[in-house]
């Protein structure tokens, strides 16, 4: 695999939630982002899932000219992301709510991203709803090994079906990399009663990095995914063991730049008048050394242009959902996308 020559001259850069970058030498730069999609349903009935609402029949009235929207929309959106920092664009994009692998591979056929080549990475899960997580790749940089999916159980609900977490593994660039790309319980009957449900999602995907870690303890590792909690929850910081401070680094934690964004006032999704930054992406150890001889973390973003944002009444700078209120508003999505970008020194 040969890495395009991406090249830029940068400044230093200094903050909680940036490594920092010489200005006197060259890097190449790439991105890896999350984005949950509200609902990528197709208009087919499945009758091994619960998706009669979104069928022309349905509820929503989910026809073809919706969903040929709804994909346009989406790959609009994501065929911009990081665009300013490298054509490329997104070298990895984790995404949540997609029915089934029709509607990914419809999403990167699109006009707007067909060009990128994008493979992805689709496994039938149980979820109730017929919703999983599914991973987008663009194969000059990622070339993929493998990929399973691990089952959660609700605490308080075990004949509830959920979402599987999606574990990825493969060599960016040469470099061993897993992802895992999550959408734990929901906050349905309140976040403290359903806290048990994404407490025990969190064990699950902490139990699969250290089992990844402990084969190569040189592997990247990446956490990604709507959480259903925010970056201060328990589920995060106790159970995936995260800290937020890149001045004090601490090697049995991951470190989670979300937390930054979060504590000031900047999140994903907006519920009630206040902000939640649901949307994570959480890295081990080995993006943090700050040498760059390898990929590491550079900063992190929230992709929330205000073309992505409702213009008025009552959920005004909110995200501009595809429906809102069960009327069909026509919008993106009702979470905002997240990435970070990556760097390393080119020799």
């Amino acid at each position: 695999m040969r890495l395009p020559v991406i090249l830029f001259f940068v400044f230093c850069i200094e903050s909680l939630s940036s490594q920092k970058l010489d200005k006197s030498k060259e890097y190449y730069i790439s991105a890896i982002g999350f984005w949950n999609v509200e609902n990528l349903y197709d208009t087919l009935n499945d009758k091994w899932k619960n998706d009669e609402d979104f069928t022309p029949e349905g509820i929503n009235r989910w026809t073809g000219d919706r969903y040929w929207t709804k994909i346009d929309h989406l790959a609009t959106v994501i065929s911009q992301m990081a665009t300013d920092i490298t054509p490329d664009g997104l070298a990895i994009l984790g995404i949540c709510e997609v029915e089934n692998k029709n509607v990914v591979q419809d999403l990167v056929n699109s006009s707007h991203l067909k060009k990128r080549n994008y493979q992805f990475v689709h496994i039938e899960g149980p979820d109730i709803r017929g919703v999983d997580p599914a991973l987008i790749y663009n194969p000059t940089y990622f070339s993929l090994k493998k990929a399973v999916s691990y089952r959660v159980q609700l605490v308080t609900d075990s004949t509830h079906k959920t979402r599987d977490i999606l574990v990825v593994s493969g060599l960016f660039s040469g470099e061993a990399l897993t992802v895992l790309v999550n959408h734990w319980p929901s906050r349905r009957g309140g976040e403290l009663l359903s806290r048990v449900n994404r407490n025990a999602a969190a064990k699950v995907a902490r139990h699969i990095t250290d089992s990844v870690t402990k084969n190569n303890p040189n592997a990247k590792v990446i956490i990604m995914g709507d959480l259903n909690d925010d970056p201060i929850n328990e589920s995060v910081k106790k159970y995936i063991g995260t800290y937020s401070d890149l001045r004090k680094p601490e090697t049995d934690l991951y470190y989670n730049p979300m937390e930054w964004l979060y504590k000031k006032g900047i999140g994903t999704l907006a519920w009630q008048d206040s902000w939640n930054l649901f949307d994570q992406i959480i890295l081990n150890k080995n993006w943090i050394p700050g040498n760059y001889e390898t990929w590491q973390y550079y900063k992190v973003r929230i992709f929330n242009k205000d073309f992505l944002k409702a213009d008025h009444g009552n959920f005004k700078g909110y995200p501009f959902r595809t429906y809102s209120g069960g009327s069909y508003t026509g919008g993106y999505s009702d979470h905002f996308a997240s990435y970070i970008i990556i760097a390393k020194e080119k020799k």
